[in-house]
Formats: structure tokens, C-alpha cells, sequence
């Protein structure tokens, strides 16, 4: 497993909780190897994260939130398996958030920023694994089809647009003893 090791800046401010997120993060990507990698603390506070691939270098920003998501941990650190660092996946943005989502649950704490879908952050929780098998498939169809981003595109706009699931009123939900006799029950107005 690849060696964490902090720039003199990120020592100072890392937390025992983002030490921890950021070991348990690079535990999934064995194919970084024995060689370390640093992990220091971004230049401009407006940003969540950098990568440098070719210096096996992350920054990330401990000042923007509570506490630093795994997503962008995980986003990072699957810039370092693109080129110009290890050529193991497609270059990219978008790539990168295709392959962080289908690498591991771990990585849905939070919505990813590149990867357009018609979804607000306080609903990411509840369509996360669905997003996450989307881009586990996306992976595959890339073996025979080089427009995976656009069959991933159009499957996530297809379950985005999917009706919500209509929920029982508590009407519904009533057995017929608490409502009185079945024959004493009138319908609901707008109801059959």
C-alpha cells in the first residue's frame, strides 16, 4: 500500500479524522503501489482539491467544511491513476468521477462535481448507489463502446425523470376495523 505523507502545511491543520480518511481512501487504491504519496493543503481556499498525477501529489482543502468528504479524497486520488500518472483510466473530469463513484461506497458521501445529473445535494444520499451502479456499468460498456459518457448521460437522465413513487396516504394504510364497517367507508373525493 502507498505510503500517506503530509507537507509541513497539512501537518499542522490535519485532523486525527481526516489522517484517518485519508489512509482508509488510499487503502482502496492498490495500484499506486509502495511509493508515497503527499498530501498537502490547497493554495486557494476556494478550492476542495488539486492534483499533480506526475509528483503523486493531492491537496485537498481542510477549510471549506466540517470535515473533508471522502468523494473528494477518493476524486483526487483517482487523478493520480489517470495520465500523466499511471495511464489506468481515461483522463478527465468527468472520467474521474465515474470511476471514484464505481470504485467504492465509500465514496458517496457526497455528490459528485463533474458528473451532470438532475440531482440536488440533499437528495444525493437517496440515489447514490443507484448513481454508483450506473457508473459501474458505464465502466463496462466502455469495453465496446467508446461513448460510455454519453450512454451514462442518458441513462441518468432517464432515472432522474422516472415518476416519483406514489407514497400511501394514511388513508391507505387504515385497515378496515379502525375506519368502521368496509360498507360504512366512503371513497375519498378524487378517489375510486
Amino acid at each position: 500500500m502507498a505510503r500517506l505523507v503530509l507537507t509541513a502545511p497539512m501537518a499542522a491543520v490535519a485532523t486525527p479524522e481526516l489522517v484517518s480518511r485519508l489512509a482508509r481512501a488510499l487503502a482502496l487504491f492498490p495500484e499506486l503501489g509502495d511509493e508515497p504519496v503527499t498530501v498537502g493543503v490547497t493554495a486557494s481556499r476556494r478550492l476542495d482539491g488539486l492534483a499533480y498525477p506526475s509528483e503523486r501529489l493531492i491537496r485537498l482543502n481542510p477549510y471549506r467544511r466540517k470535515q473533508v468528504p471522502y468523494f473528494t479524497i477518493g476524486h483526487e486520488l483517482t487523478h493520480l491513476v489517470q495520465p500523466p500518472g499511471l495511464p489506468l483510466i481515461p483522463s478527465g473530469e468527468v472520467q474521474c468521477d465515474i470511476w471514484t463513484l464505481a470504485r467504492d461506497p465509500l465514496f458517496l458521501d457526497e455528490k459528485p462535481c463533474y458528473l451532470e445529473m438532475n440531482c440536488d445535494g440533499r437528495k444525493w444520499r437517496s440515489h447514490a448507489h443507484a448513481v454508483r451502479e450506473l457508473c459501474r456499468r458505464a465502466i463496462e460498456v466502455r469495453r465496446s463502446n467508446r461513448r460510455y459518457i454519453v450512454w451514462l448521460r442518458k441513462q441518468l437522465s432517464a432515472y432522474f425523470s422516472r415518476p416519483a413513487p406514489a407514497q400511501p396516504t394514511l388513508f391507505d394504510m387504515m385497515p378496515p376495523e379502525i375506519g368502521g364497517a368496509e360498507s360504512d367507508r366512503q371513497p375519498l373525493p378524487g378517489r375510486a
